[in-house]
């Protein structure tokens, strides 16, 4: 019967097997493909069913079976599509899709979406898919100026401060008088190793990472407290955060708690940025790997000066503490 239906391995032709994946032939009968689409850090990702009711379903059947898997982007944003193939037997296999890899399989997924995406989101993937060229420096007209940055940091019980400048963009002179930052870091240490874990990776985002809680529910502001964010806005969603038990801050000093900043794409989706041992910030981007450096793969000094891709909102700094509870 296989013979005459027809298999397709799709371990063989580019397919990426990592959970409950059938480690033979996948036989081809039936098969519906389910589309992540990979944009968002804090938020679910938009996800879609592509079956043969779908007027591309022939195109992205070829497509997904004839194009290898590729490495998602860790970028901010667009990254990419997880693509999941199931047939009529329950055989599950998966495939990779990144960013700027393939622009035809790109597209073909991209407009099986019956989903209606906003137009911020699908500017951003457009944009990914396509290459949009980046912005000329200095085309604003800013004037450029570095802000020292002192931060305390021990070492073997003694406080010793480090010196180091950022670049900060201002409109005037006027505007570009800047006190300096003193700021004593946590003991969390960058461990991404900890974090990278399949398992652990998937079911963890941005809010987990950040607070350094584990809690596998891809947690969400304010989700912990009952009270859930309602509008992905910076004042909803940094009170949000204050229900969870984090604490206020109007400047980065959290004092004994450990220091993490909130950024917000407008009406799309949130991120959360934290302050490591060492004196620089890491992060991690929904499902991603956890990375210390931002979208241009610089080391992350200020996250209100790192390149944050379409999380164009500082929303402010956050203390967290023990009394922090997720879900």
């Amino acid at each position: 019967m296989a013979s005459i239906l027809g298999q397709v391995i799709l371990v063989l032709s580019g397919f990426c097997c990592f959970t409950n994946i059938v480690l033979g032939n996948f036989i081809d009968v039936g098969v519906k493909y389910s589309v992540t689409l990979d944009v968002f850090s804090g938020v679910d990702d938009p996800e879609w069913e592509v079956d043969d009711t779908n007027p591309i379903y022939a195109r992205v059947a070829w497509a997904v079976n004839s194009v290898p898997t590729s490495d998602l982007d860790d970028d901010l944003g667009y990254r990419g599509f997880i693509v999941k193939a199931t047939n009529i037997f329950g055989q599950e296999a998966y495939k990779t899709v990144g960013r700027h890899s393939n622009e035809d399989l790109e597209n073909s997924l991209l407009k099986s979406c019956p989903l209606g995406l906003d137009k911020d989101v699908m500017k951003e993937v457009t944009d990914g898919i396509m290459g949009a060229p980046e912005p000329e420096s200095g085309s604003n007209g800013n004037l450029v100026v570095y802000q020292p940055v002192n931060i305390l940091m021990k070492n073997n019980g003694q406080k010793i401060r480090h010196s180091f400048y950022i670049p900060v963009h201002h409109r005037s002179k006027r505007q570009a008088m800047i006190r300096p930052v003193n700021q004593q870091v946590c003991s969390v240490r960058f461990e991404p190793e900890k974090w990278n874990v399949q398992g652990v990776r998937r079911r963890n985002n941005c809010y987990n990472y950040a607070t350094n809680r584990q809690t596998n529910t891809f947690a969400q502001p304010g989700r912990g407290s009952g009270r859930k964010f309602t509008q992905l806005e910076a004042n909803d969603v940094y009170s949000a955060c204050l229900r969870d038990g984090l604490t206020k801050l109007n400047a980065p000093d959290a004092g004994n708690e450990c220091l993490i900043a909130l950024v917000i794409w407008p009406g799309e989706d949130f991120h959360f940025y934290r302050l490591d041992d060492n004196g620089f910030w890491s992060h991690k981007s929904g499902q991603t790997l956890a990375r210390d450096y931002d979208d241009s793969n610089n080391k992350i000094s200020n996250p209100q000066t790192a390149d944050r891709g379409p999380y164009t909102v500082f929303a402010g700094w956050l203390g967290c503490g023990p009394h922090v509870t997720l879900n």
